[in-house]
C-alpha cells in the first residue's frame, strides 16, 4: 500500500495540462482558461476540467503561468494594520478579487511614517494592480506612484481624485446630511471630532459638516483626537466630558452635539463621554460616519453614514481590472464617488 501510494504523488508530480485536457477531452487552451479566467468557460466545462484535475492530481503552477502571460494575477493594497472599518474594505477586496482569480497581497503599517517604505517596497514587485487604502498616504506619495507603470486605485481619499484612478464615499454630501439632522433637532452648538488634521478625509468631512452647520448659524469648533481609533475616541471623550459636567462649565457654551470624522473613533468617544457620567443622547447628541457593524449595536446604536463598502470595492476593482475598452483606454484618471446612507440611532434620540 505504501508503494502504490508513493507512485500516485510522483506521478501527480508530473501531470501537466495536456494531461488534464485529454482526460477532460477538451483543448489545452480551455484547461488553462479555466484556471486563469474562468468565467470564459462554460460550467460545465470548467466542472469537467476540475474532476480531471482532482483525478489526476493536477494543480496548476501559478509561477510558471505568470512567467508565461506576464501576469502575476496578484493584486497588492497598501492599507493600516489596525481598524475596524480597514479590516471589512480588505474582506471586501479578498472577496472580489477572488470572484475574479486575484490574489490580494497586503503591505500593512501602523504607523504614518511607515508608508513610504510600502510604497517602495510595493515598487519590488510585479502585481497586476496596486489599491492605496490609506488617508495617510500624501498627495506627493499619490503623485510619485502615479509615475509608475502600476494600475493603481485609490481608496477613499479626497486627495487623490485628479491624481490617480479614485474610488470613494462621498464625504461631502455624508457630513451635509449630518449637520441637517443635528440642526433639526434643535442643536445651539457642535464640536467635531476628527481623528488627524493632516489628512484630507479629516480636512474634507470637517469642511463639509461645518460649513453646513454654518448655514444653520450653529457654530462649529474642531478637536483632533491624534487617531482614528476607539482608544484615541475614548481619550477625547473623558476630555470633552470637562465642557458638559461640572459647575464651572458656562452652560450657554456647553455643546449639545458632537459629530465624531468615524465610527470607531465615535465609539470611544460615547464610552470615554459615559464614564464621566454624560449621557449621549440626554446631554449630547452624537454621530459617526462609515457604517461599521459595531456602529449598529444595541449598546451604542450610533447615528452614522453608511458607506455602501460592497458598491465601493466592486468600483475599485472594476478600475483596475477594466473589462470597459473606454476604462483600458482613459488616459485620465477615473474618479467615482458614490453616496452613504443617513442611517439614525439612538445616540441622536432624545
Amino acid at each position: 500500500m505504501a508503494a502504490n501510494a508513493a507512485s500516485v504523488n510522483v506521478a501527480s508530480v508530473n501531470v501537466t495540462s495536456v494531461d488534464v485536457a485529454a482526460e477532460a477531452g477538451v483543448s489545452q487552451a480551455t484547461v488553462a482558461r479555466t484556471f486563469s479566467s474562468p468565467h470564459m468557460v462554460s460550467e460545465a466545462t470548467r466542472q469537467r476540467v476540475h474532476d480531471a484535475a482532482q483525478q489526476l492530481g493536477y494543480v496548476p503552477n501559478a509561477i510558471a503561468r505568470s512567467l508565461k502571460s506576464q501576469r502575476t494575477n496578484i493584486v497588492g493594497a497598501v492599507v493600516p494594520a489596525y481598524g475596524e472599518y480597514w479590516q471589512s474594505v480588505v474582506t471586501e477586496f479578498s472577496r472580489r478579487l477572488t470572484e475574479r482569480s486575484r490574489q490580494l497581497l497586503l503591505f500593512s503599517f501602523s504607523e504614518a511614517d511607515q508608508v513610504e517604505s510600502m510604497l517602495r517596497a510595493v515598487q519590488q514587485y510585479r502585481l497586476d494592480g496596486l489599491v492605496l487604502a490609506s488617508a495617510a498616504i500624501e498627495y506627493d506619495q499619490l503623485s510619485s506612484m502615479a509615475a509608475t507603470s502600476m494600475p493603481l486605485v485609490a481608496f477613499n481619499q479626497p486627495a487623490a481624485a485628479g491624481v490617480v484612478n479614485s474610488v470613494s464615499v462621498d464625504n461631502e454630501l455624508g457630513m451635509s446630511e449630518v449637520a441637517d439632522h443635528v440642526a433639526d433637532l434643535g442643536c445651539r452648538s457642535a464640536v467635531f471630532v476628527g481623528g488627524l488634521s493632516a489628512t484630507s478625509t479629516d480636512r474634507v468631512r470637517f469642511g463639509a459638516a461645518s460649513a453646513r452647520l454654518q448655514h444653520h448659524g450653529i457654530a462649529c469648533r474642531y478637536v483632533e483626537a491624534g487617531a482614528f481609533s476607539y482608544e484615541a475616541g475614548y481619550k477625547t471623550g473623558c476630555h470633552l466630558a470637562g465642557d458638559l459636567v461640572g459647575s464651572a462649565s458656562d452652560e450657554s457654551e456647553r455643546p449639545d452635539a458632537v459629530i465624531v470624522a468615524g465610527d470607531e473613533l465615535a465609539l470611544g468617544v460615547v464610552d470615554g463621554l459615559k464614564s464621566y457620567g454624560v449621557d449621549v443622547p440626554g446631554d449630547v447628541v452624537l454621530t459617526g460616519f462609515d457604517g461599521l457593524p459595531q456602529a449598529a449595536w444595541d449598546g451604542y446604536d450610533l447615528t452614522t453614514i453608511v458607506q455602501p463598502i460592497p458598491l465601493l470595492v466592486a468600483e475599485a476593482v472594476d478600475i483596475l481590472l477594466p473589462s470597459d475598452t473606454k476604462l483600458k483606454n482613459s488616459t485620465k484618471p477615473v474618479e467615482r464617488v458614490v453616496p452613504g446612507v443617513l442611517r439614525p440611532g439612538r445616540t441622536t434620540r432624545p
